[in-house]
């Protein structure tokens, strides 16, 4: 692992920490780097803004048992604090620091940090690859999706702190750690200083593919058809606190569309069985008329229509082909400003 890659993981390991510790926001980085290049021993300076302190980061790419009391040595004949960031540090060099007081983090998450306001220790955690592989693809869950989906229509919740994310999204909390792990050790968030979605196209992308494959399944409640095929173009949802989904809302203003199967999202059971019997929509398992309970929390509904990411995947599942090139229209019109990195 090259020394950037380090004190990057490092710095995010030990941010992640502290942040939890003091339940700080996700954007409030404790520790940063203050020089931006890496000196010829591998030094680079780091503030602490809770202490007020600045180390002298030490970057090693490994930190082999043989070689500790040589590090140690170095460590101690440097004039400033030091914090050694490696790319590992076993339970036995971890416990060797911890009673020489040098303070370490590595990329596995592994720290000692003492100092007037601070005193963490972990240790036994092991390397972050092992820890990033675990993970992988808990990203694209059911929790995830929903997670991601939230991010995209409100960025600040990227600032907010893990219970806060908890309490409005409607996902556990032990959830939410594992998929921004999995998404940054994905590439798709970017952490320096500024925690933001990167590479958005693509996890754009991926997302429609969980979003029709796992998570809409699993809000369906009821299917119906119609005696009257053009039952939709003067119906009301919005009446009943209901939404069109993709297919309707671009057919309303598509003269030549017809949608194959009409979509609708609505947050209350209740209310979808009094708009099917306002309409006289009958149930039947098979029927074109599929209604889904809305998972999206109304802090990130940012109007009375639906988002222009569920608009797009509903119309991406439609079978008939035409429909296609009306999503790569609605694709570039309305769902393109979310996706600027």
């Amino acid at each position: 692992m090259e020394k950037s890659q380090i004190l990057q993981q490092g710095l995010k390991q030990l941010n992640d920490f502290v942040r939890t510790e003091k339940n700080l926001p996700l954007n409030e980085n404790l520790f940063i780097q203050v020089v931006d290049d890496i000196d010829d021993h591998g030094a680079i300076t780091i503030n602490n803004n809770d202490s007020g302190l600045s180390y002298t980061a030490l970057l090693q790419p490994w930190a082999p048992q043989k070689d500790i009391n040589a590090l140690i040595t170095q460590i101690k004949s440097l004039s400033s604090n030091v914090l050694l960031i490696a790319d590992f540090v076993n339970p036995v060099m971890a416990e060797k620091f911890r009673r020489r007081s040098i303070s370490f983090v590595d990329c596995a998450g592994n720290l000692f940090i003492k100092d007037n306001n601070s005193n963490y220790y972990v240790k036994g955690k092991k390397p972050s690859c092992l820890r990033a592989r675990r993970v992988r693809g808990r990203a694209f869950n059911t929790a995830g999706l929903k997670l991601i989906y939230a991010i995209f229509n409100h960025p600040k919740l990227l600032h907010a702190t893990y219970r806060d994310i908890s309490k409005i999204v409607k996902i556990a909390l032990g959830s939410i750690g594992p998929v921004i792990d999995d998404l940054h050790a994905s590439g798709y968030i970017l952490d320096d200083g500024q925690r933001r979605l990167v590479n958005k196209k693509r996890l754009f992308e991926r997302w429609v593919d969980g979003y029709l494959e796992k998570l809409r399944p699993q809000q369906i409640l009821a299917c119906y058809t119609s005696d009257n095929e053009n039952w939709w173009k003067n119906a009301r949802p919005a009446e009943f606190d209901g939404m069109w989904g993709g297919e309707v809302t671009v057919a309303k203003s598509t003269p030549f569309m017809m949608p194959e199967t009409v979509t609708l999202y609505f947050s209350s059971d209740e209310k979808h069985r009094n708009f099917a019997d306002h309409y006289d929509l009958k149930m039947d398992d098979n029927g074109e008329i599929c209604v889904y309970k809305t998972f999206w929390p109304q802090q990130t509904q940012t109007n009375a229509e639906i988002s222009p990411m569920i608009m797009y995947a509903d119309i991406v599942d439609s079978i008939n082909p035409g429909n296609w090139d009306v999503a790569k229209t609605f694709y570039g019109e309305a769902v393109a400003h979310l996706l600027y990195d």
